[in-house]
């Protein structure tokens, strides 16, 4: 799965560069292969011919990790870099520079956060915006790091955001053709609108339709058929219906007449790209295990407790993301995947939109069968501090042995204390679930937020006086 990281731009800003991308991307050319002459010309161009760290390492960092720049060295431009220098205007090259952040650097997510921070009357600031990115997110986003303001100061340059911080619809939609506020909608739909849209925009590459619903419906309830249940009209085909993103004919009368007729995308559909109607599921799960999600449990077991490592760790990681679908939740985001903590964690984050939105966190830890090792209070208390800066609302940590006593106390006085709430999961239960499924587990979450409700309860109501 590919990192969610915004690029590293240093002594690169609209500023620095006197408004002209351009200019910087000259001297490559002016340079003939030879680096030194660049970072020379650099420094005159920039810094009052000072030859320090900024024209020699800054710079030439900031092309590469853009992708302005090939990597490696001497510094040659890529083809971005090539169109962007051949722009006729300093602002459209820009625009050129802008889109390509937008499209491949992770720029639409700073586009997304611009939006919330603007439609919840929050002033967008170096440290707001940083927040709002790793809410949604964007990993290694230092305290000190100006990149993600830098860029925000680029598409203001753009003329794509207002000084205050305000998308753009109609400059952003004539580059990725689909504005901030349709990006926004269509991220707000649930995962089985999404995924509906998806197949139904598809099916138009091919032909311009109209096609059988229950036809569509079909090719939906194969990917996730969890999704689609005798309440599809209700839950996925009326509202798309309603909100302009599909039109329908023919349909029965009914209580499901939802699965008859014939159903084609909008205008409002088809001006958007493919590549932008992709549900968030298939962004945020990897191919490896989106393939495995349907693997029986009795394999799942097997692997998890199993000797080969990498095949525990795609286990660890399918047993989250069953957890999560059998919860009525959609994943967001993994903090942290099982390679990386050599095949025994895993980390995600998922959201729930059931009378109210709700945001979990899940931590997942595989340990030997053999092992006597439980999780402690540091482990969950280290959760606390993730689910505060994450906005989460849940925390859910699973094992597959068992908490201490001093963990649980923990959480309980937590619990007791502030709006978060927990669900622990211990080997026993795991144990159930993989020989069960999804009753065990909504037993268990249920009988806990019976627990939560009383533990809460001691906490102060306003007086209504």
């Amino acid at each position: 799965m590919p990192e969610t990281r915004l690029p590293s731009i240093n002594d690169f800003s609209p500023f620095i560069l006197k408004g002209d991308v351009r200019g910087c991307l000259q001297a490559i050319i002016d340079g003939g292969g030879n680096d030194e002459t660049v970072y020379n010309l650099w420094a005159a161009k920039y810094f009052k011919g000072v030859k320090n760290k900024r024209s020699r390492v800054n710079i030439p960092a900031t092309l590469r990790s853009t992708g302005l720049a090939e990597p490696g060295k001497p510094l040659i431009l890529s083809d971005v870099g090539k169109s962007v220098l051949a722009a006729p205007t300093a602002q459209e090259a820009s625009k050129l520079f802008c889109a390509h952040l937008l499209r491949e650097k992770n720029g639409k997510i700073l586009i997304e956060s611009l939006s919330a921070l603007r439609k919840r009357k929050k002033k967008v600031t170096k440290e707001s915006l940083q927040e709002e990115l790793t809410a949604r997110g964007i990993t290694d986003l230092a305290n000190g790091t100006t990149d993600h303001s830098t860029i925000k100061n680029w598409l203001i340059h753009a003329g794509l955001v207002t000084k205050e911080g305000d998308p753009k619809n109609d400059e952003i939609k004539s580059i990725l053709g689909i504005s901030s506020s349709e990006l926004d909608e269509f991220k707000s739909l649930s995962l089985g609108q999404q995924i509906f849209l998806h197949v139904l925009r598809k099916r138009h590459e091919m032909s311009p339709g109209p096609f059988q619903v229950t036809e569509i419906r079909k090719e939906c309830t194969e990917k996730r058929p969890a999704l689609y249940d005798a309440h599809f009209a209700k839950k996925v085909r009326k509202p798309l219906e309603a909100s302009g993103w599909v039109v329908a004919a023919g349909l029965a009368k009914g209580p499901y007449g939802g699965r008859s007729g014939q159903i084609s995308g909008s205008k409002k559909l088809l001006d958007i790209p493919l590549t932008e109607v992709i549900p968030d599921f298939d962004q945020v799960i990897p191919a490896e295990l989106r393939e495995k999600l349907n693997i029986p449990l009795d394999v799942l077991s097997r692997d998890l407790f199993g000797k080969n490592k990498h095949k525990a760790g795609l286990a660890l990681e399918l047993l989250a993301l069953r957890m999560i679908m059998d919860l009525g939740l959609e994943p967001r985001n993994f903090r942290l995947r099982s390679a990386q903590t050599a095949f025994a964690e895993v980390d995600l984050i998922a959201e729930g939109a059931h009378l109210l939105f709700s945001r979990w966190t899940f931590q997942c830890k595989r340990y030997d069968r053999s092992t006597t090792t439980k999780l402690g209070l540091g482990d969950v208390a280290k959760e606390v501090g993730i689910a505060v800066y994450a906005k989460a609302h849940v925390i859910v940590m699973v094992t597959t042995t068992d908490f201490s006593e001093d963990a649980r106390n923990y959480a309980l006085e937590v619990t007791r204390a502030t709006h978060l709430q927990f669900v622990f999961i211990d080997g026993k239960l795991i144990d159930a679930y993989l020989r069960k499924g999804k009753p065990v587990l909504l037993d268990h979450v249920q009988e806990n937020a019976r627990e939560v409700m009383a533990s809460k309860r001691v906490q102060p109501l306003p007086s209504g006086e």
